[in-house]
C-alpha cells in the first residue's frame, strides 16, 4: 500500500518527532465503522505482480435524488455511472481489484465515498463526473487533484502505525504523521492527474483544459492518491452528442484506464 510504504520510509524520523512533541493529550479513538458492503470485483492478470498498486476505488458522481448537471436530455448521474462501469471492466482486465462506491442509481453522501476507500486502505481513488458551464462554447476534459487534505482529530492512526509504536502518542503526533503521509499522496495525485489528462487527450482527440488543484470533499478526505475526472461539458452541444454515444463513453473509460495504467507502470518501475 502507498500509505504503508511512506510510513516505513519515515520511521526513524517519526520516532524522533514523537520523542520531541511532549503533549498531555490522549490518543483519540477511531470512529465507528459504517456497515457498507464494498462491491469488490475479482482481479485478473495484467499489471506486473510487483506493482505497488492493487486496489482502486472508482466513484460515479451524484446519483439518486441528485442528478448532477442535466442538458440535452442527458443526466450526469447516468453518464458517470455508465463510464465507471466500463472503467471497472478495463481495470479488472489489468489485474487490479476494483471497488465501486455505487453500482446503481442511488445517492451516497460525499464524505462516505472517500471514507469507503480509506477503510479499505485502497491504493487509488478516482471519481468521474460530467462538467457544465454557462458559456455553452466551453468544452474539453479536466482532471483535479487535492489542493489540501483533511483528517479529523478523531481519525485513527495512519494504517500500519499504532500508538504503541510511538514514543509519546498524542493528537499532535498523530497529525504530524498524517501530514507526512498526505503530503506524499497529494504529490502522487498530481502525477496521476497528469497521466490521465495526457491519455484522454490522446485517446479522445479532445482538448484537456488542464490538471488543477481543488478542495472537493471526495479529494481532500481521501487518504490515498485521488483524482476527479470531468469527462466533458454536457452544456456544449457537440460534446453532449459525443457523451450520449455508447462508443464515446467506452473510449473515455479506455482512456482513463490507460492513464491509470501508465501511472501504475511508472510507479512500479521506480520500485524495482
Amino acid at each position: 500500500m502507498r500509505v504503508q510504504k511512506v510510513l516505513r520510509s519515515k520511521a526513524s524520523r517519526l520516532s524522533l518527532v514523537g520523542a520531541c512533541l511532549l503533549s498531555s493529550w490522549g490518543c483519540a479513538s477511531a470512529p465507528p465503522m459504517r456497515s457498507v458492503a464494498p462491491l469488490i470485483s475479482p482481479p485478473r492478470q495484467g499489471i506486473p505482480p510487483l506493482s505497488p498498486i492493487n486496489m482502486v476505488v472508482i466513484d460515479a458522481g451524484h446519483g439518486g435524488h441528485d442528478p448532477g448537471t442535466s442538458h440535452y436530455g442527458l443526466k450526469e448521474k447516468h453518464l458517470a455511472l455508465d463510464i465507471v462501469k466500463r472503467l471497472r471492466a478495463r481495470l479488472q482486465g489489468l489485474g487490479l481489484t476494483v471497488v465501486m462506491t455505487r453500482e446503481t442509481d442511488r445517492f451516497i453522501p460525499l464524505s462516505e465515498r472517500p471514507d469507503l476507500a480509506n477503510r479499505l486502505q485502497a491504493d487509488l481513488f478516482v471519481s468521474v463526473h460530467i462538467n457544465a458551464n454557462h458559456n455553452r462554447g466551453v468544452s474539453g476534459i479536466e482532471v483535479y487533484y487535492p489542493r489540501g487534505s483533511v483528517v479529523s482529530p478523531t481519525a485513527p492512526w495512519p494504517p500500519s502505525v499504532s500508538s504503541a509504536e510511538i514514543g509519546i502518542p498524542s493528537t499532535t503526533v498523530k497529525q504530524v504523521l498524517w501530514d507526512l503521509v498526505l503530503g506524499s499522496t497529494r504529490a502522487q495525485s498530481r502525477r496521476l492527474a497528469h497521466a490521465i489528462c495526457h491519455s484522454m487527450r490522446r485517446g479522445l482527440h479532445v482538448r484537456c483544459r488542464g490538471t488543477k488543484p481543488a478542495r472537493f470533499v471526495v479529494l481532500r478526505e481521501a487518504w490515498m492518491p485521488a483524482v476527479l475526472v470531468e469527462v466533458g461539458y454536457v452544456t456544449n452541444q457537440a460534446e453532449a452528442e459525443r457523451l450520449g454515444s455508447v462508443a464515446y463513453r467506452e473510449a473515455a473509460a479506455q482512456a482513463i484506464a490507460e492513464g491509470i495504467e501508465s501511472y501504475v507502470r511508472e510507479l512500479g518501475a521506480q520500485h524495482i
